[in-house]
């Protein structure tokens, strides 16, 4: 009999925590946004990359430009140069300028106060790296927004403004959004900004991020919303993704920020080759039109105090059944000193009838830390040690899989059972009480510590605790402790039920983020829900753990039969650079090191291997394909002239101008050899503070004389790198590639650059 109860209660937990997981797919249309259309603008859009300062970036801006003159619309574009400087711990500096051309939509409100009423702001990017066509990272965004402003102005009018901005030169440093926020006089009357962003091509819309006064905003967009969709436990490992989704410098414009992106189907966090149209979901796009015409309706109507105020900061999450749960981070202490009381309570109880001792449960502590570490260890070997379990698998240029959530079955599997086997000898040993207690104490001092870092994650714990030590502490109520074996079960299930809707959906969310090569959080995570049903696991008999070792099993055999990761032809960016090198007065076809397809290969018949190129490039450079090449002559070396070089033993002052070609919208410059004070170009400073290295790159310079002074550390000799790149290869003697040649090869990826290295000695 008991058995069959829990095998009915395992089932009703295994459900539970299937729901949990689940996500709606946005597949309910918002009336009127026809995704055909916004399919169509990504289509154009993503015809090639986009990168700042490019003809593709032109073009794009004006592809922008006249959807909003055809819905009625009166856009601005704001042309501003914005600089970006990032210097990390050893003074290595980066300087990023460039000349951005954000487009900007006042769409006025009817209020008779809308003028000095808070506006809402809803912004993407448009622009893209230089080797993707970003599809999802930008075109979507940007599509989903001008398919929402064509049924906005279909609509009825709102009390209040609203302000859209698309912002070009997020992918280099968030220019655009910087120029906006510090140079547009409308970034003074925003109350609310919702950034828009994407971060693979598929997936519900999902709100990665809210700082401010977010209160009310949190409120507003979860009863507007359909699917309000979100969890304040996830942005700290958002930012520690490889090329993270930031909201920029859109972070200090309002009073409340929300940050919003679908996450799933990643396009790899390199080249991002996997970015294309075709990979984009509809029910994607779907879903961004919703979100954006359910805050645009409901803030454009609301008063002044839900789009410009608030009452500090909030927590939410969603719980399923019920919806998004938000309150104030004002109440979280008060929460975590009430489970902290919980847990002492009913450790008192357990001590005083003689169950457990402070040793014990000190001991079962660090067993439990053993098996979460044993378990992050399992997950990284098993990936390293089996690779035939993800054929082909490269996540920097492939992103997701299509059965990539096979692999967090597994993992999962394998790894409540090795809990299953772990706790039940600390069980054995210790005793049922010091086994059930000791994940408890465990995540009760990490409560504390989330409270403290980051409260925003702390209901992840709070909720869950409370819940299981309310049922564990039942379990001693005088009358309660002799009931049946079932009933007991049936209210310790019930503790644990809070746990698998809070913490399981963020097992599954955390898995999305890192990707299945890292399994180290998730399986944090899985540790601490399972330490939630210690007692309802380690009670069962040995099946349980056999039972999951067969789910295990199977999930992986799934998995690694699925097609291999980049079966399908994937677009692949154009490794070709044509250099011609001041220095030395030769051009050269040059290639990373890598396999040679029948094309390249005609770029360098003469070559055996890629290797490093010392005599051109010097011993530390890359490994790399190296042919001569004729010498274009429409190809310029940069014009450069150096007019002062002034070294009076404390301080060198160096002045020199480069002529910026119309042609070319990219140029990078290199200091190596001397330390730079402070640097300037045409009379703009880039830096001043003493930096060991430093690097600018420039965009969009094209035509303007651009005069530099450095001010350089005395007597030591010190080079200026300058390389001018534009898109494409010269006509000029290189090969055609033949028509339908596979790998396809993404548009305007390979790369000429112009070089010359100026030298004080």
């Amino acid at each position: 009999m008991k058995k069959w109860i829990f095998c009915a209660a395992l089932a009703a937990v295994a459900a539970i925590g299937v729901l949990a997981a689940l996500r709606p797919d946005g597949g309910s249309t918002a009336a009127g946004f026809s995704t055909a259309r916004a399919q169509a603008d990504v289509r154009w859009l993503a015809a090639q990359p986009r990168p700042l300062a490019s003809a593709a970036n032109a073009d794009a801006r004006a592809h922008i430009l006249a959807q909003l003159h055809a819905s009625g619309l009166q856009p601005e574009v704001q042309t501003a140069l914005s600089q970006k400087n990032t210097m990390d711990r050893r003074r290595n500096m980066q300087v990023v300028l460039g000349m951005v051309n954000n487009i900007v939509v006042l769409v006025p409100g009817t209020a008779p106060d809308h003028a000095r009423r808070p506006a809402l702001l809803l912004a993407a990017g448009y622009d893209t790296t230089e080797r993707s066509v970003g599809a999802a990272a930008t075109a979507a965004p940007v599509a989903a927004l001008l398919e929402s402003l064509r049924v906005l102005q279909a609509g009825a009018p709102r009390a209040n403004d609203l302000v859209v901005l698309f912002a070009d030169g997020e992918r280099v440093g968030g220019l655009g959004a910087r120029a906006f926020a510090g140079q547009h006089p409308l970034a003074k009357r925003i109350g609310l900004a919702v950034r828009f962003d994407s971060g693979g091509s598929r997936g519900p819309l999902v709100l990665i991020g809210a700082s401010g006064n977010d209160g009310p905003a949190l409120r507003g967009w979860a009863s507007a919303a359909p699917h309000a969709i979100g969890s304040s436990a996830m942005p700290p490992i958002y930012r520690s993704m490889p090329g993270a989704l930031e909201m920029g410098a859109l972070g200090t414009v309002g009073t409340a920020r929300l940050h919003f992106a679908n996450l799933e189907g990643s396009n790899g966090s390199g080249l991002g080759s996997r970015d294309t149209a075709g990979r984009l979901d509809a029910a994607t796009l779907d879903s961004m039109g919703e979100t954006m015409l359910a805050l645009a309706r409901h803030f454009g109507q609301a008063p002044p105090a839900q789009v410009g105020t608030g009452a500090g900061e909030a927590l939410y999450f969603n719980v399923p059944l019920i919806g998004m749960v938000s309150y104030s981070l004002g109440a979280v202490w008060a929460i975590t000193r009430l489970t902290c009381l919980m847990f002492l309570i009913v450790a008192c109880m357990a001590w005083h009838r003689g169950e457990v001792t402070v040793r014990e449960l000190t001991d079962a502590a660090f067993g439990f830390l053993f098996i979460t570490a044993l378990l992050t260890l399992a997950a990284g070997l098993i990936w390293n040690a089996l690779p035939s379990l993800h054929p082909g698998y490269d996540a920097r240029n492939y992103g997701a899989g299509a059965r990539d959530y096979w692999f967090l079955g597994g993992f999962a599997a394998l790894g409540a059972g090795l809990f299953v086997l772990m706790q039940r000898g600390f069980r054995r040993a210790m005793g049922n009480a010091a086994a059930a207690l000791a994940p408890l104490l465990v995540m009760v001092i990490l409560l504390l510590v989330v409270s403290w870092q980051l409260p925003g994650a702390s209901y992840v714990l709070a909720w869950p605790l409370i819940a299981t030590l309310l049922a564990y502490g039942a379990l001693y109520v005088p009358g309660l402790e002799r009931l049946p074996g079932w009933r007991r079960t049936l209210i310790l299930l019930a503790g644990v039920l809070p746990a698998l809707a809070l913490m399981g959906p963020l097992v599954k969310d955390i898995y999305t983020a890192t990707s299945p090569e890292n399994m180290s959080l998730p399986m944090v995570a899985l540790a601490l829900l399972l330490g939630m049903g210690t007692v309802l696991l380690t009670a069962q008999r040995r099946y349980v753990a056999r039972g999951l070792a067969g789910v295990s099993v199977a999930c992986f055999a799934v998995a690694s039969t699925a097609a291999p990761y980049g079966v399908e032809p994937i677009p692949q960016p154009n490794r070709m650079v044509y250099l011609k090198d001041a220095t030395n007065w030769k051009s050269y076809w040059m290639m990373p090191a890598g396999p040679l397809d029948s094309w390249a290969r005609r770029f360098f018949p003469a070559a055996a291997r890629a290797q490093v190129q010392v005599h051109e490039f010097g011993y530390g450079s890359p490994q790399m394909w190296l042919a001569p090449a004729p010498r274009a002559q429409q190809v310029d070396f940069p014009a450069v002239a150096v007019l002062k070089d002034d070294d009076n033993g404390s301080r060198r002052q160096v002045d020199f101008t480069l002529q910026a070609k119309p042609s070319v919208p990219f140029i990078d410059l290199t200091l190596s050899g001397a330390d730079a004070f402070r640097t300037t170009v045409n009379g703009r400073v880039l830096t001043n503070v003493r930096t060991a290295s430093w690097t600018l790159s420039m965009y969009g310079m094209g035509g303007q004389a651009l005069a530099f002074r450095l001010d350089l550390e005395p007597d030591r000799m010190a080079r200026v790198a300058i390389h001018e790149r534009a898109p494409g290869l010269p006509a000029q003697g290189a090969p055609q590639r033949p028509a339908g040649m596979l790998p396809p090869l993404t548009p305007m990826t390979a790369t000429t650059i112009m070089s010359d290295t100026l030298v004080f000695r």
